[in-house]
């Protein structure tokens, strides 16, 4: 069944950044399936078609001048969507200093994978609330 959660634009902000960053790995498909490895590469295929699903609901520009953005997928996938975005933050965040420090924008980047992080356990718990039914 979809949900109609709605997101605002600076949870809209963080949720886009965390699957930009999931997005910047799309070539390990290649890699994957080179070394044969079939189950891993239909696992990130599945994972690159739920980012793409996303996008389309939220925007594919990094500032979208909408205020508030409705997440339309079925509440199931949406869930395991935004459970993996948000333990990918987790990891990102717990990571080393010098891992994090490899990119330009950090201090940006870190504040917006937080707001990325709040936004996940916020649709996570309205969709929790609801029971997995549509809003």
């Amino acid at each position: 069944m979809p949900t109609t959660t709605t997101v605002t634009r600076t949870q809209r902000a963080g949720i886009y950044e965390l699957v930009r960053n999931h997005l910047a790995g799309i070539g390990d498909v290649a890699i994957v399936l080179e070394n044969g490895d079939y189950a891993t590469a239909e696992r990130l295929g599945i994972e690159f078609a739920e980012d793409v699903d996303l996008l389309a609901d939220i925007g594919w520009r990094p500032d979208e001048e909408r205020e508030s953005f409705e997440l339309t997928m079925l509440v199931y996938d949406l869930a395991e969507l935004l459970n993996r975005l948000h333990d990918e933050a987790e990891r990102v965040l717990a990571g080393s200093q010098s891992e994090r420090c490899a990119r330009e924008e950090d201090e940006a980047s870190e504040a917006l994978l937080l707001t990325g992080l709040d936004a996940c356990e916020k649709v996570l718990a309205a969709i929790d609330e609801r029971g997995g039914d549509s809003a």
